[in-house]
This record gives C-alpha cells, sequence and structure tokens, in this order.
C-alpha cells in the first residue's frame, strides 16, 4: 500500500489550526537575578488545566527579588488565600503583559495601597485595577518578593507572558529569557487506541501500551512482535522535557504524528486561551489521569475537543486501518530550543475483524454536541449540550447506602469520563430532618472511598448542585461548624511581636468566610489556605500597644455553619 492510498483511507478532512505568533524584536529581562532552574513549564499537563507560564525555583526560600521585564506600569493586583495568591500584572509597551505570582510581598508603595484596600473592602481577598499612572514600573526594577501564597505547593516564583489585547498567556521561552536547555526530549511510552467498538489491536478492544528503547536521540519500541490493528486506531504518547539545572519532568513544544511519512496530526504549545484550558481533558487520555495520575497526550482529535493548540491535522489524527499492509508510524518531539527526539515503529494493518465488535450496555446514549437529560427514581440529571467531548453510552445504578448518606448512592457511569461545561444533578434524599433542610447537600464518593463535598442546594424536594465529573453521589448533611482557634493562651502578653496566627479548619464543606475583629473594630488576617491558618500582623494605627484587647473570631462554613471565638491579648 502506497502513502497516497493510506491517506485516502484516514477520514481525509484537512485543518489548519492557530499556529505560531511570532515574538518578533522584543526582549525581556529575566524575572530573577539568579541563573533561570525551572521547575515547570509552558502549557505542561495539569488537572483541568494546562499551565500557564514558567515556575522558577527559588532555592527552597522565599523573599527573592522579582525584577520588571521590562518598563510599564500594574494594570491589576490581586490578593487571594488560593489559586495565584498575591499577584502583580504589568502592562509593557511591546504589546505584552507580564505576571508575577505566588508573591511574599509586593514593593513597599504597592503593598501599602493594596493594604489601604484591604481595610477599605475588609477583605483579604481583593483584585484592583489601579489607574494607569499610579504605579510605573522601569525594565529590571525590583517590583516584589517571591514567596509560596495561594495554591503554591513550595516556595517558587510562576510567571506569565500575556498577549495585552486578549490576555492569552503565549509561551515565555519564544523570548529567550536567558533559559538554557540543550537537553532532547524524553519519550517514555507509545499507546494504540482502538476508536470504536469494532476496532481492534492484537485481536483486544482494549489500548496497548509499548515501552520505548532510547538511543540518542531516536527510539524504538520495546516490542517482540508487530503491532496488529484493525479499523480506527489513535495514537498515543507520554513524553516530557527537562532544561539545563533542572531534572523536573517539564512539558514539550511541539509533538507531530506522521503516518507513512504523511504528516497527520500536530500539536504546537504557543498560546491559548484562558477560556480554552480545559479542553486538556480532551486531549489527554482521561482514563489514564483519572486511575493513575498519569498524564498521556492523545494524537488524535475528539470531536468536541476544541483546543486551539493543535497546528493541523488529518482526519482529527484518526488512523483508518482496513488492508493487508505494514505501515510506519513515526512521532517526533521538539521543544522551544529546537531540541528533538522521535520514535518509529511499524504497525501491520489487517483488512478482517480479528475480534467480533464489542458489546456495549447502557441505560441511554448521550450524544456529544446535544443536550441531554436523564432520569430515574430519586434522580434527574440534565447535561447541556458542551458537557461531553465524545458520544456517552451512559450507564446508571444505585448502590446500598452502608455511610448514613440520606440517599442512596447513585452510581453515574464512572469517573474515567471527562465532563467539560458542568451538568445539573437532582437527588431526592430519603430523610429530610425539619429544621435541617439547608444543611441538605451532595456528596461525592471517589473510587477509593474518599468522601467530598459537592455542593448543591434544597428545594423542591431535591438536592441539587453543578458537577462536573461523573462518578457516585449522595445526599448528606452538614451540621458541624468549622473549628477556630487562636495560637495564645486568653490573656497573654504578646507585646514585642509583629504578628499572632489562628488556626481554622473545616472537615467537610471547607471555609466559606472568616472576619477577625479587635477591640470590635474589623482587622486584617491574610489568610493561608493549605495551611489552615490566619496571620495577623496588625500596625500602630490599626491597634494600640501596651493596652488589654479584646479579640473575636467569627469562621463559617459552605453550609451555613457557623463558630464563634473569642479571647484576650496584652499588646
Amino acid at each position: 500500500m502506497n502513502k497516497r492510498t493510506l491517506l485516502l483511507t484516514i477520514f481525509i478532512t484537512a485543518t489548519t489550526v492557530i499556529g505560531s505568533q511570532p515574538s518578533g524584536n522584543v526582549s525581556f529581562v529575566s524575572p530573577l537575578r539568579e541563573t533561570p532552574s525551572l521547575s515547570a513549564s509552558f502549557a505542561e499537563l495539569r488537572a483541568d488545566h494546562f499551565h500557564s507560564g514558567l515556575d522558577y525555583r527559588t532555592g527552597g526560600v522565599q523573599g527573592k527579588e522579582v525584577l520588571a521585564i521590562d518598563e510599564g506600569y500594574v494594570y491589576r493586583i490581586a490578593v487571594s488565600p488560593t489559586g495565584f495568591g498575591k499577584a502583580l500584572y504589568v502592562r509593557h509597551p511591546s504589546g505584552y503583559s507580564s505576571v508575577y505570582a505566588h508573591l511574599r510581598s509586593f514593593r513597599p508603595d504597592i503593598e501599602e495601597y493594596v493594604r489601604q484596600q484591604q481595610y477599605s473592602r475588609k477583605s483579604f481577598s481583593v483584585s484592583l485595577f489601579p489607574q494607569r499612572i499610579r504605579f510605573t514600573v522601569s525594565r529590571g526594577e525590583v517590583i516584589a518578593w517571591s514567596g509560596n501564597t495561594g495554591g503554591s505547593t513550595g516556595p517558587h516564583l510562576h510567571f506569565e507572558i500575556r498577549d495585552s489585547a486578549s490576555e492569552d498567556p503565549v509561551n515565555p521561552l519564544t523570548f529567550g529569557l536567558g533559559i538554557s536547555d540543550r537537553m532532547r526530549p524524553v519519550i517514555d511510552r507509545v499507546i494504540l487506541y482502538p476508536l470504536t467498538r469494532g476496532a481492534a489491536v492484537n485481536s483486544s478492544h482494549g489500548k496497548l501500551s509499548m515501552r520505548t528503547v532510547p538511543s540518542d536521540g531516536s527510539y524504538g519500541i520495546a516490542a517482540t512482535t508487530v503491532p496488529v490493528v484493525y479499523g480506527p486506531v489513535g495514537i498515543g504518547i507520554k513524553c516530557w522535557d527537562t532544561f539545563d539545572n533542572s531534572s523536573n519532568k517539564c512539558g514539550v513544544y511541539t509533538i507531530e504524528l506522521l503516518a507513512d511519512g504523511l504528516k497527520i496530526f500536530s500539536f504546537r504549545a504557543d498560546r491559548f486561551s484562558y477560556s480554552e484550558t480545559r479542553y486538556i481533558n480532551a486531549h489527554i487520555d482521561y482514563a489514564a489521569r483519572a486511575t493513575s495520575g498519569e498524564y498521556l497526550h492523545r494524537l488524535h482529535i475528539q470531536p468536541g475537543d476544541r483546543l486551539s493548540m493543535y497546528d493541523g491535522h488529518v482526519g482529527r489524527g484518526v488512523l483508518k486501518f482496513n488492508d493487508d499492509a505494514e505501515h510506519e508510524i513515526k512521532i517526533i518531539v521538539t521543544d522551544v530550543h529546537n531540541n528533538r527526539s522521535w520514535v518509529t515503529f511499524r504497525v501491520r494493518s489487517v483488512s478482517n475483524p480479528p475480534v467480533p465488535p464489542a458489546e456495549i450496555k447502557c441505560s441511554k446514549v448521550i450524544p456529544w454536541g446535544k443536550a441531554a437529560d436523564f432520569t430515574a427514581d430519586g434522580i434527574r440529571i440534565h447535561f447541556p449540550a458542551g458537557a461531553l467531548y465524545d458520544t456517552l453510552w451512559f450507564n446508571y445504578k444505585t448502590r446500598e447506602n452502608t455511610q448514613r448518606f440520606l440517599s442512596p448512592v447513585h452510581m453515574l457511569h464512572n469517573e474515567t469520563v471527562a465532563i467539560h461545561d458542568r451538568f445539573r444533578l437532582s437527588v431526592r434524599p430519603d430523610t429530610i430532618i425539619a429544621g435541617l433542610e439547608n444543611k441538605l447537600c451532595l456528596a461525592r464518593i471517589s473510587s477509593k472511598g474518599v468522601v467530598s463535598y459537592a455542593g448543591g442546594k434544597f428545594a423542591y424536594g431535591f438536592v441539587s448542585g453543578e458537577m462536573n465529573s461523573l462518578g457516585d453521589y449522595a445526599v448528606t448533611l452538614d451540621t458541624i461548624p468549622p473549628s477556630a482557634k487562636f495560637s495564645f493562651a486568653n490573656g497573654a502578653n504578646l507585646s514585642g511581636r509583629s504578628q499572632f496566627t489562628a488556626t481554622i479548619r473545616d472537615e467537610f464543606s471547607g471555609i466559606n468566610s472568616y472576619e477577625m475583629y479587635v477591640d470590635g473594630e474589623w482587622i486584617l488576617a491574610e489568610y493561608d489556605a493549605k495551611n489552615n491558618l490566619l496571620i495577623c500582623r496588625p500596625g500602630t494605627s490599626e491597634m494600640k500597644p501596651g493596652m488589654l484587647h479584646k479579640i473575636e473570631l467569627r469562621v463559617t462554613d459552605n453550609c451555613g455553619n457557623s463558630n464563634t471565638v473569642t479571647s484576650e491579648f496584652r499588646w
């Protein structure tokens, strides 16, 4: 079979998608003084999103000077207990913006402005948009100090470059930034996926995972026989990149799939929009992520996948094998610094089905791209048109309640199928305790038996909420208030200290809000959510020294349970 014939068997529909956005002559300085060492790169595969920038190591410590990569002005300042934590956004004359996140503190004048706004709004969390002339910066100026705030799991600087017109993150590595990389990408495994009930790989309807054998940039497959394929088959790959001065497994820049020398699929990580980042769940083998935490690139595109990082494809990258011949498959992986690796292997196509089509039993077929509803005794589900990436043969059943839930456990298919737009789930409780209706909520039970809060409110006989994953759900009750405890004894003398702390936590629905008052006046308490910690650093303007003060802390969870603790201290 020649290349032309193979091309005609691959659902020929050539589509070219957005490609590279050139940086032109724009240059930036590094955001840190130290020799760059990266722990994560742009478009790296993460849970429910692509990584939107670079993570710079800071030697495991906080307080490194953070530099403006070019002149400009601060157009946004954000403070949050989660996500980016303390973050600074700078607009540059080049048409690009830069973002610096997980900071410990800002430049002193910015820090004072933020504190004033927090007191004005009586909120630790703020999103501020100062006037253009308020905070200007020069190239290489110290604008902040690195930290570990928000959702950060260790001290580092998260750094982004964005297109100012769209706020889309673009790949910072295309600007150089003094980052050295002479390391080839690593190709660890190749996966073959039968994509229809009639397709098969080695006479099986299950996927085939093949380890690679490296040889100076090129790879082969550690298989004793050539895989036998029939029908529509997709290819997947596990790969990563590393940098000089770092051994972390980071994201790659481009991936190309060739069949008998013809390019069938191309992925290019130049930029993406935040509105599309959840399409990562269509791009990856979501079942592998759900069951083992493993991230695999699909080199074929699901029908509902609208990701813009596909640089071109033929027939969505699906290979249709129905002849009696061998075909060469090649996958090329590169990084921004033009280091490249590739794997080459052969498959043997057969013209007759090696096994009967797989049997599929389901409760209802949920088509992708169309809204659909499912109802059964005690449950209602509405799937919006954008919920699925491909048609779902949906299975539903219930199992016995063994954990004191207030309804049966409803098993919505399983957690290996990704959801894009949230679906609405309504479950009828078997038991309703008068006066506690507002404490009813939904619980999700993982495949490992872990029970977690899933939201929802009670109305018209059902507890309803918007869900972003399939799996097991039941109705439960949360009547337990959050705990709160000061780090000092009642009447303690805290004179000479720069701060004091309190611990707050909720065991189920999570912290919704908190307020701290000293002598009846609201006082700023920074919330370190990952450590369940409130940190109060009062200045002399907020609290007079040398006096006995009364303090009150009010904490409320997501089911409306609240707790108030009081104490006294000398400052």
